[in-house]
């Protein structure tokens, strides 16, 4: 009699493996340079970032001169050009400072002074929201038409990138300038109670910057440590999913932590922007590591396109200006509107 053994079924199991990438020697040499870096970046920034004002301004000032630099640089236009390195560096001024100039000019005005009269000025005079000016933009416009047709080196291609860059670099400096002091902005009018200073007005900024920095170093540790699938392989080869996560999710739970901890103590980032608010502010922190990424990979393909690798070199271990506040241009775009946008009932017509 024949029997049919019956084996017992082996279960089987299946388990997900995380394993660490191995760091090479380049690679560590890069991330000590990065941090050399960034500490001497604090020191020069921080002091001008906390005392807000004219301080603040100059920064601005002379960073995004930097900047358009770079921004020229990418065109590989030589330098005999002088017109449109002219005309590139005084658009973007323009743009970051034209509702400064604009908002002290009628202020000057109405209290009886000369309207040219810069001694009585003042910071918060200027940033009540973002605004550019159409006249500025038609300027523009026609002086790059005007270049096109007369100088036979500057076709349409570098045309448009230079409105593109330029206008992208005018409305960030801007929202950044806005970011910083708007706060006391609101704490100078006598309808709102809003308890500030030059310290504590700070705290909108600094918000917004951990909330773009945090993005950078989680995305920057955990794509070294874990990456392994890549994201956007023909824009930015180095950029993985894991390091993408990894970045959004330092960026939200640092930001949100920070806005909700100075509420808490009786100084929030905005009136309107308190713990009680905390649906804004969840928002406005899981939105700031998007826009950071868009920023940077909108930058990376624009680099991929001029065949460069970087900016500049300004920044040894970062690049240039440019390559270093790319993502923090376009969180401060993204922020700034969302703030105007939220103290305004959300009307698009503001």
């Amino acid at each position: 009699m024949e029997t049919n053994e019956i084996k017992p079924k082996t279960k089987r199991t299946s388990t997900i493996k995380i394993s660490l990438n191995e760091i090479s020697e380049a690679t560590k040499k890069s991330m000590k340079t990065r941090t050399i870096t960034s500490i001497i970046l604090a020191v020069i920034a921080v002091p001008a970032l906390l005392l807000g004002g004219w301080y603040f301004l100059a920064l601005v000032f002379f960073v995004s001169i930097i900047a358009v630099l770079e921004i020229m640089r990418g065109t590989k236009i030589s330098k005999r050009y002088w017109c449109v390195y002219i005309l590139a560096i005084v658009s973007t001024v323009a743009l970051i400072f034209w509702i400064f100039i604009k908002n002290n000019i009628m202020a000057n005005i109405k209290a009886g002074y000369s309207w040219w009269d810069i001694s009585k000025w003042v910071v918060e005079n200027g940033f009540e929201s973002i605004q550019v000016s159409s006249f500025l933009l038609a300027t523009i416009l026609i002086g790059l038409f005007i270049l096109i047709v007369f100088d036979p080196h500057l076709g349409f291609d570098i045309a448009a990138y230079l409105f593109l860059l330029v206008l992208f670099a005018g409305f960030g400096f801007q929202a950044f300038l806005f970011l910083r002091l708007y706060p006391q902005y609101i704490a100078d009018r006598p309808d709102i109670t809003f308890n500030t200073n030059i310290i504590t007005s700070a705290f909108l900024i600094i918000y917004v910057i951990l909330g773009t920095i945090m993005n950078d170093i989680g995305a920057y540790f955990i794509g070294v440590l874990f990456g392994k699938n890549k994201m956007v392989p023909r824009i930015s080869p180095n950029k993985t999913w894991e390091g993408f996560a990894g970045g959004v999710f330092f960026s939200i739970v640092v930001s949100f932590l920070f806005a909700l901890i100075v509420s808490w103590i009786g100084y929030p980032v905005l009136p309107f922007l308190s713990h009680k608010e905390w649906y804004y502010l969840l928002l406005i922190s899981i939105l700031m590591p998007l826009a950071a990424n868009i920023g940077d990979l909108f930058f990376s393909a624009t680099k991929r396109h001029l065949a460069i690798k970087d900016y500049g070199s300004i920044l040894i271990g970062h690049g240039g200006i440019l390559d270093r506040v790319d993502s923090l241009l376009m969180v401060s775009i993204v922020t700034a509107m969302l703030i105007i946008l939220i103290n305004n009932g959300w009307s698009i017509l503001v």
